[in-house]
């Protein structure tokens, strides 16, 4: 063995980098390389003064070297824990007190520690190694032509016409995560949303009231709609598990035949990894300053440590609640284009956690009550829509498309109430249609445990209708119809405005690989 893996005691070093270098080799097509650096030199900055102390007070540097390893095991793993036991905060007290014990014996002891130097070298080193392998290993890139999409012939003769950009339309295409149907608002929440919907109707829009998701699950959801097609029609028996999916989340085709026809493409940053950037956006709007970094990424390395009791409290909250407003008021003011404008952005306000009231007034106002519910995060999403859309048509210099989706309807989670009554089961790949009733009882369900494949019908019916609203002005748009799906809604909008010759899909809901990646805003 080395002189060195023998004698130094590098171990705690090489340890605190570990976790942010495994998260990230689980996670390669999700999160960029910049996530993975900065967990890391955040690990090393927590450990440098750990270190320091831990000298000072053992005076010997192999005691401060496993003190500081102890520190780093004990801090790295709770979360971990934490999230697969789903334990209260009050574990980390007792927790704590482990690694205080430990470390008195670490101190206490006058046993010669120079013996646990190269095991506890070469187990780091072997972890970081294997991490970084995971890391380095070649991957080759999907080439666009083998993305297996359908009527590509159609994408290249679109992108040969030259439009004049003078009366091409800007184009919205705003995702709501888990916007309920009105249907299900109505049957499950005992919600009537006939105001709102009246709103949309009478700035133009076309209501799909029996419209249904692609995919009961985002990123698949997402990708289906933003490449026109079904993602398992377009690969067949090939692979499409999660590095494809989110290739074509980020390099989607309506992006490059939009950009083909001379459109800047606006980015608005969400902090569901998947599309909370693009780098093949013209322009990523997003927060300022820290604020850019936390994303999925971000907050589940946080929530790997210790620190996972206090990530809800003080950092996804306060995000979100100061993260929502901002996204709708960077709508509002699009920067400039030179021509068209096509601006998408991925709205979590009727996702969990709840943390607006049906005014958008804080939890932790006086007076207020501690927990909202769903109907409130949809209440308030329809005063920021309403305020908004009204904003986009008063403010355009040209024909405004507007488009409002949401990926998926709610699922069955801690803090969704449903209702003690009997709901109409909807059914058909057409729209909905009278079906056995079911009783539904108020029941709580654990979201990590929640498995699609284990759903029942009633479960389905809860998250499989969406919101589909779109304001195609200055074409004719009948069309449309009540069940369209969102994996046609471009392939109309290009065949009004632009001459193009898409065949429309049949509208279903189709199920989603096991082999995916379970994703936070699922």
């Amino acid at each position: 063995m080395p002189k060195g893996l023998r004698e130094s005691s590098f171990y705690p070093w090489l340890f605190s980098l570990f976790p942010a270098l495994f998260l990230y080799s689980h996670n390669l097509d999700e999160a960029p390389g910049s996530m993975a650096l900065l967990a890391s030199a955040l690990s090393l900055a927590l450990t440098v003064p750990v270190w320091l102390a831990a000298r000072a007070l053992a005076r010997d540097g192999q005691r401060a070297a496993l003190l500081t390893f102890l520190f780093c095991l004990m801090f790295f793993t709770y979360g971990h824990l934490g999230n697969r036991l789903d334990l209260p905060p009050w574990v980390l007290l007792p927790w704590g007190a482990a690694f205080l014990v430990m470390a008195a014996m670490v101190l206490l002891t006058r046993r010669n520690l120079s013996g646990w130097i190269p095991g506890l070298n070469l187990f780091a080193l072997v972890l970081v190694l294997s991490a970084a392998a995971q890391i380095a290993w070649p991957r080759p890139q999907v080439p666009y032509h083998d993305l297996g999409m359908t009527d590509l012939r159609e994408d290249a003769r679109l992108a040969a016409t030259r439009p004049d950009r003078s009366l091409l339309p800007d184009i919205y295409y705003l995702i709501l995560d888990r916007y309920a149907n009105a249907k299900v608002l109505a049957a499950l929440f005992g919600f009537d949303n006939r105001e709102f919907l009246g709103f949309l109707r009478t700035r133009g829009f076309y209501v799909a009231g029996d419209s249904r998701c692609t995919y009961a699950r985002t990123h698949m959801s997402l990708a289906s709609s933003l490449n026109m097609d079904y993602i398992d029609r377009a690969r067949g028996k090939k692979d499409f598990g999660k590095r494809y999916v989110y290739h074509i989340l980020k390099d989607f085709r309506v992006q490059r035949v939009l950009k083909s026809l001379g459109y800047t493409y606006f980015h608005l940053e969400s902090w569901w990894q998947g599309v909370w950037y693009n780098p093949f956006a013209d322009h990523n709007l997003g927060g300022k300053g820290i604020d850019r970094f936390w994303n999925d990424f971000f907050q589940k390395f946080v929530g790997t440590t210790a620190l996972q009791p206090f990530v809800r409290p003080l950092l996804i909250i306060p995000r979100k609640r100061a993260g929502i407003p901002r996204q709708f008021a960077q709508l509002e003011r699009i920067p400039a284009a030179k021509g068209p404008r096509f601006v998408f952005a991925h709205i979590m306000t009727t996702h969990r956690p709840y943390v607006f009231g049906p005014k958008g007034e804080d939890s932790h106002d006086p007076g207020q009550r501690k927990e909202f519910t769903y109907i409130d995060q949809v209440r308030y999403t329809n005063t920021l829509l309403m305020r908004t859309v009204s904003a986009l048509l008063k403010s355009a210099s040209r024909p405004v498309v507007i488009i409002l989706q949401s990926d998926e309807g709610p699922k069955p989670g801690p803090k969704v109430a449903l209702r003690k009554r009997k709901m109409i089961i909807l059914q058909s790949d057409e729209g909905p249609k009278p079906g056995p009733k079911v009783a539904l009882r108020k029941r709580k369900w654990r979201t990590s445990r929640y498995l699609l494949e284990r759903e029942t019908h009633w479960q389905k019916s809860m998250h499989e209708p969406i919101l589909n609203a779109m304001a195609f002005p200055g074409v004719d748009t009948s069309v449309f119809y009540p069940s369209i799906s969102p994996v046609n809604t471009f392939r109309v909008l290009f065949n009004l405005y632009f001459g193009a010759h898409y065949p429309l899909l049949p509208d279903e809901t189709r199920a989603a690989s096991g082999r995916d990646v379970t994703d936070e805003s699922d």
